[in-house]
């Protein structure tokens, strides 16, 4: 189950991993990028942090309100797939209080939905997409969610190493980043790593 409390707590958390983790996370970024990926995690979940006394029992306000956080502090391509996947997933939720399993599963839809449509990204491109398609397969069985994200995002990542990334400025870096990771996969397993 998932409701304001729980969305809160995980809003915190996730807050204090970025900062523990953002240097990191612009590293493995600026082998490939701009290098600007961890500024842009930080300052969305700052932002959010910030206007956490707002959230109310109405989950898709809330998620509203971190769609328009990552809008307000993020002008990257990656924090706007983030506030365009937490947009839907407000839109999916309007007036929920709280989320069940098959609720929960349907978030990390949204959001993969979300990001292969905005970032013109397919399953199999070495992307945060192929993270979340693994998360989603794990969720069907498993109510442990720390574990299966965990499980899944590190799988991801084991899973694409030695391919390319297809997609995004990346591409340009042809068969160096057979042996990268993909900045975004990166980020979500360790940010994972906060529960």
């Amino acid at each position: 189950m998932l409701n304001k409390e729980i969305l809160i707590n995980i809003f915190q958390k996730l807050y204090e991993k970025a900062k523990k983790s953002h240097d990191e996370f612009n590293a493995a970024d600026g082998k490939i990028g701009d290098g600007d990926l961890g500024i842009t995690i930080l300052n969305g979940f700052e932002e959010i942090n910030k206007n956490i006394n707002k959230f109310n029992d109405d989950m898709g306000a809330n998620f509203m309100l971190c769609s328009q956080a990552f809008v307000k502090k993020s002008g990257s391509s990656f924090g706007t797939l983030i506030a365009f996947s937490f947009m839907n997933i407000s839109k999916s939720s309007k007036g929920k209080t709280e989320y069940n399993h098959e609720d929960i599963i349907n978030i990390f839809e949204t959001a993969l939905k979300t990001i292969l449509e905005r970032g013109k990204a397919k399953l199999g491109d070495k992307t945060i997409a192929d993270s979340l398609d693994l998360i989603i397969k794990k969720l069907k069985d498993n109510t442990n969610y720390p574990e299966a994200i965990k499980s899944a995002t590190k799988q991801a990542l084991g899973d694409f190493k030695g391919k390319k990334i297809l997609i995004g400025r990346a591409r340009m870096f042809e068969d160096k980043t057979k042996d990268l990771d993909d900045p975004g996969m990166f980020v979500l397993n360790k940010l994972s790593e906060a529960f």
